[in-house]
């Protein structure tokens, strides 16, 4: 086939959806006429029969024009082998018909009805299969009521409600993927492949389609998917085409943003990184706040007793939570009262729910804090002016989310650091007054440089 003769059948083809229209009103409302006619003992014989011919007629055109727009390829081949022969089954049927009621052909009276019911059980599946095709394979089913999806065989929505943590946001998981399929897969699926591109699944992207791979990981600005969104809408190969809603602004700078940040599969919002345009898009779209959460603000306990804080006051502490949305609490010792040791014991009503706890100038020993022992949500801890050593700090050795820790005041020494280093989310120290020398500290923050180590202000120097 030359250039010129694709070009006239690609032109024809277009046709085939306007077309594909007439047969179906022309027979559907000849197998009417026949059912009202039959009921009141009406002749209408020739006006049936003008109808069948004229949906004969059209059927036979819109199964040219459909085979010449198939040859564009980009169509799944088993249910455009289907969509083909059921069409064309609908017109041998829709001439049958036409002969038999126009007196050129004899049939028996049920042969005839059999042959119109036929014919709009195939309209019906013809139809469906070029919604298909058309439109990918869910289409009938995509905003049905659930239970009625279900039941007849649509896939389960997935209505993707993105969580608060921008950790546990996948870029292209909750973000791009759901761009993809609202704004490309009408034509990129598995039933139709124009461009022989398919756009469901990582694996189908990454091996591209017709003119080679679509996307290159680190630069938007030479990834062929990219390019398509971004033409004048009145390119021949703008995407999306044919007049359908395109990508807003913001939606393409996410997928610029996918793109130049590698294209990964996996990553997470805060993984892939985040400029002050993507912070404001994210937010004005999805309503997600990409600032660092703590891990208060990101965790969750249950709330403890409210008895098990009065018995907390009563010993002599504030205890309160931290925040009204928030089930952590701090415990606190208050400046103007002696706590008994015995009281201590107290925190193991609230080891899951203490995060900031203040025991400064409470006379603790080493002995005295293994009360601290199982106490995995504390981030501050303060220990300040206790005679207590780098021996009773053991204790707190692997606490996972512990990021400041005072020891102001305290006898600990340079040994403290075995016991720094086994803390993975420590932030700030305070060794200001503690048996810490200048030199030991320097060690300790040569040996943690992700650490303020505070040694306070040395007046000597």
């Amino acid at each position: 086939m030359t250039l010129l003769e694709f070009q006239i059948a690609g032109f024809l083809g277009r046709f085939h959806p306007i077309v594909v229209h007439l047969p179906i009103g022309f027979l559907l409302l000849a197998g009417i006429t026949e059912i009202i006619a039959r009921r009141r003992g009406t002749n209408l014989d020739n006006a049936i029969a003008l109808m069948l011919l004229s949906g004969a007629v059209a059927s036979v055109i819109a199964v040219v024009l459909g085979w010449l727009l198939a040859a564009e390829g980009g169509y799944d081949e088993s249910t455009l082998f289907w969509h083909r022969w059921v069409g064309v089954g609908v017109a041998v049927i829709s001439i049958v018909a036409w002969l038999a009621k126009s007196g050129k052909l004899t049939l028996a009276s049920t042969t005839y009805k059999a042959s119109l019911w036929g014919m709009v059980i195939l309209i019906a599946i013809t139809g469906h299969l070029g919604g298909n095709l058309t439109h990918g394979p869910n289409y009938l089913l995509e905003y049905a009521p659930e239970p009625v999806a279900q039941l007849l065989g649509g896939t389960q929505k997935q209505n993707i409600v993105l969580a608060d943590d921008p950790d546990s946001v996948r870029v292209y998981e909750h973000i791009i993927a759901p761009l993809l399929e609202a704004k490309c897969l009408e034509c990129h699926n598995d039933t139709k492949l124009k461009g022989d591109l398919n756009l469901e699944t990582p694996e189908q992207i990454l091996a591209g389609g017709d003119n080679g791979d679509v996307i290159i990981a680190g630069n938007a600005h030479e990834s062929e998917i990219f390019k398509r969104i971004t033409l004048r809408p009145d390119s021949k190969k703008f995407m999306p085409p044919g007049g359908k809603t395109p990508l807003s602004y913001n939606e393409v700078k996410l997928i610029e943003w996918w793109l130049d940040s590698g294209a990964d599969f996996e990553n997470s919002v805060l993984d892939t990184g985040i400029d002050p345009e993507m912070k404001f898009v994210l937010a004005q779209l999805y309503g997600l706040d990409t600032d660092p959460k703590s891990y208060v603000e990101r965790a969750f306990v249950e709330a403890t007793e409210p008895e098990n804080l009065n018995l907390l006051v009563e010993a002599g502490f504030y205890a309160q939570p931290i925040a009204a949305n928030n089930n952590f609490i701090e415990v606190k010792k208050k400046r103007t009262t002696d706590i008994d040791r015995s009281s201590l014991n107290l925190m193991d009503n609230v080891k899951q729910q203490v995060t900031w706890l203040h025991v400064g100038g409470a006379g603790l020993t080493d002995q005295d804090l293994t009360f601290l022992e199982g106490m995995n949500n504390l981030t501050r801890l303060h220990l300040e002016n206790n005679p207590i050593t780098e021996q009773g700090l053991k204790v707190i050795e692997g606490l996972p989310h512990l990021e400041s820790l005072n020891l102001y005041g305290t006898n600990v020494t340079g040994a403290v650091l075995e016991t720094l280093q086994s803390l993975p989310s420590l932030k700030k120290v305070y060794l200001w007054q503690s048996k810490v020398s200048q030199e030991e500290a320097a060690q300790i923050q040569e040996a943690l440089p992700e650490v303020d180590v505070d040694i306070g202000v040395n007046l000597s120097s």
